[in-house]
């Protein structure tokens, strides 16, 4: 009877073992791909290793839209959105003979190779958050760096009731990268200010946010301009550094900051109205797409050049319903 207990209580190890095995796998599934019983495809994005919430809330769309096509989602992390890494990441994709590759965009002779390459192999390309107009025939997912630039200079001019002297702060990880999409916001800007005369901007400033020169040029510009009292952030990361700096130099509510992107620094600071507002992508919505055009390419069917995501802008007014959309989002 003893031995009869023994061999029971065994058998139950073993079947909880092998049910505990089966749900935990599919529950908690490696990061960075979406784990598919025999997916119908495999296709490849290309992103940033980054702390950004644009990141990832990105590549959750990505694997939502993977999980319900049946199509198994690669990310292949690079350090930073450099012309040459983006271009060899896209060749070894295509060596490596994925069914379908997105990535971003950032430099016209590079891409151009890498999509010579792709379209002879037969593997669909896709471009998202891009602004490199000269690829027409290239599907693109995302919004529009100049729409998101005149959203900013939108907002300047609401906050500051179209009066101001304003100062424009431009991300720029790599020296020789190309600036078209930072380009175009800061155009973007500039048209939307030519609404406000009496807003005056003194400088653009580019700024390394890799080497901490965010917090450095807004020192710099409460010493050297104190007329200033408009700062524009044209990035995510700079966003939050200005505001701490305003913060640290009990300089807050002097000078109005108008920010980009939705780190979770970004809202609370728009909630102690350090920051008026910001404008941001609707990154879930950016990676979702992508792999749901992606989708459609590989089933042969014909899509728009162009899938405008839209831009969210968020003040201390509809914060919480942003918060609550998002939020939304991660249960979904």
């Amino acid at each position: 009877m003893k031995y009869f207990f023994a061999v029971l209580s065994v058998v139950f190890v073993l079947l909880f073992a092998m049910v505990g095995y089966t749900y935990f796998s599919g529950e908690y599934a490696p990061e960075g791909s979406a784990v598919l019983t025999e997916p119908r495809a495999h296709v490849q994005l290309i992103t940033q290793n980054s702390n950004e919430h644009f990141w990832s809330t990105f590549k959750r769309g990505a694997l939502d839209a993977g999980k319900e096509e049946n199509i198994y989602v690669e990310f292949a992390d690079i350090s930073a959105k450099d012309p040459e890494l983006i271009a060899e990441t896209a060749e070894q994709a295509v060596y490596s003979a994925v069914d379908g590759l997105a990535l971003q965009a950032a430099d016209e002779e590079r891409t151009a190779n890498v999509l010579l390459m792709a379209e002879k192999a037969q593997i669909p390309v896709l471009t998202f958050e891009s602004d490199l107009f000269p690829t027409t025939d290239v599907p693109t997912a995302g919004s529009n760096s100049y729409d998101a630039g005149y959203s900013l200079g939108q907002m300047a001019i609401q906050a500051c009731g179209g009066r101001a002297t304003a100062a424009i702060l431009v991300e720029s990880v790599l020296e020789n990268a190309p600036s078209s999409s930072r380009n175009l916001k800061v155009q973007g800007i500039m048209d939307a200010l030519s609404d406000a005369p009496q807003i005056e901007v003194t400088q653009v400033y580019p700024v390394d946010v890799e080497r901490f020169e965010v917090e450095k040029c807004t020192s710099q510009i409460l010493e050297e301009r104190p007329e200033v009292d408009l700062i524009l952030c044209t990035g995510e990361t700079s966003t939050p550094g200005v505001a701490q700096v305003l913060v640290d130099a009990n300089r807050v509510g002097d000078i109005c900051v108008i920010g980009y992107g939705a780190m979770p620094q970004t809202l609370d600071y728009i909630e102690r109205g350090v920051i008026y507002g910001s404008v941001c992508p609707d990154a879930y919505q950016i990676g979702y797409q992508s792999v749901k055009q992606l989708c459609r390419m590989l089933d042969g069917e014909t899509v728009s050049n162009s899938s405008n995501t839209g831009m969210y802008t968020v003040t201390k007014e509809n914060l919480e319903q942003f918060r609550k959309e998002t939020a939304q989002q991660n249960l979904d």
